[in-house]
């Protein structure tokens, strides 16, 4: 009957080891990205994966290959694996082509993930420019108008046209057909590539100037 209280008593003592010794363990962290290369256009998809859940949110910082740091982004999560994505795409107007870092701290736990971000020729214009086209398509829209958003998207490199020279005095030529296109862009009725191949094809040839 007393070894019995023993062993009872080892035992015991051995499972609230184990327990005191999981409670002061340290979460495991695991981050992950949909892609390892990315394309202007594309949205940026990242999954934590935890070992367990202590109410503390995620912290995550983004790097480029400047070695700038974004803000912190405190990501708050109720479940072991949880997927966010970002809520614009890249653009060239905000991010550079390079290497990017994402580096994330959960409950005194590190880790990182690293993707590329490549300039394919995809075409993807910032939204604010949809906006604005559908703002002038309600109005009254002049030559003038189209002539500085197109010259825009062409100074940022979102629209290539090679030779084309800002300090140049150009004479604005918009085809009247032209708007229709503008149009069909701002109803997401054609593409940002197709919205674009267009414009370039039309000054590059000579059928339209701004």
């Amino acid at each position: 009957m007393i070894w019995s209280s023993k062993i009872v008593l080892v035992i015991s003592i051995g499972f609230l080891v184990m327990g005191v010794h999981h409670s002061f363990a340290t979460p495991s962290l695991t981050v992950s990205t949909g892609k390892h290369v990315y394309a202007y256009g594309d949205f940026l998809s990242i999954t934590f994966q935890v070992s367990e859940l202590t109410g503390n949110p995620i912290i995550v910082h983004i790097i480029d290959s400047s070695g700038k740091a974004s803000a912190p982004i405190n990501i708050s999560i109720n479940k072991w694996n949880s997927t966010i994505s970002s809520p614009i795409p890249f653009y060239k107007t905000t991010y550079s082509p390079g290497t990017y870092h994402i580096n994330a701290e959960y409950a005194g736990t590190q880790s990182s993930i690293s993707f590329d971000l490549v300039d394919s020729g995809k075409i993807a214009i910032p939204t604010e420019y949809k906006t604005l086209a559908q703002t002038w398509l309600k109005g009254t829209a002049t030559d003038k108008d189209y002539a500085g958003l197109i010259r825009e998207l062409i100074y940022f490199d979102i629209i290539n046209v090679p030779g084309y020279d800002f300090q140049t005095a150009h004479i604005i030529h918009i085809p009247v057909w032209f708007k229709t296109n503008v149009k069909w862009w701002s109803d997401d009725s054609i593409t940002d590539n197709e919205f674009g191949f267009a414009i370039q094809y039309l000054i590059n040839s000579g059928f339209m100037s701004v």
